[in-house]
């Protein structure tokens, strides 16, 4: 079967110098893989690996990230060493990464631990 994911996507300002509008923006594609997971993981203020609770994940992934905290920011990145930063989600926002290495994915807190919320796809 084809076109197993569907992705949809908007950015827009209001703001008087930046006005813009993209609309949605979506499109489907195939999925190659056949395991996903939806996940909660506490995140520390030290670097550690996102864990999808299954071996069946591998390869590249598809993933949506969302921080659940009130107040602090987490970052995510796609080594241990925390020099290949992926995204930096403030308090409640979301990112989507597409066809990233599962095997390498790795968040790091902000001054105190926050909740993230995943869902991942194989690519």
């Amino acid at each position: 079967m084809a076109n197993e994911i569907t992705y949809q996507v908007s950015i827009a300002s209001t703001k008087a110098t930046a006005v813009v509008s993209s609309g949605t923006i979506s499109d489907t594609i195939d999925m190659s893989g056949t395991y996903g997971a939806t996940e909660t993981q506490l995140i520390g203020t030290s670097n550690e690996a996102l864990s999808f609770n299954t071996t069946d994940i591998t390869g590249d992934v598809h993933l949506v990230i969302r921080n659940n905290d009130a107040t602090n920011y987490v970052e995510i990145f796609k080594d241990s060493g925390n020099t290949h930063l992926l995204s930096k989600l403030n308090a409640g926002e979301s990112c989507s990464l597409r066809r990233v290495p599962s095997a390498t994915l790795y968040a790091r807190a902000n001054t105190a631990s926050v909740s993230i919320q995943f869902w991942i796809l194989q690519a």
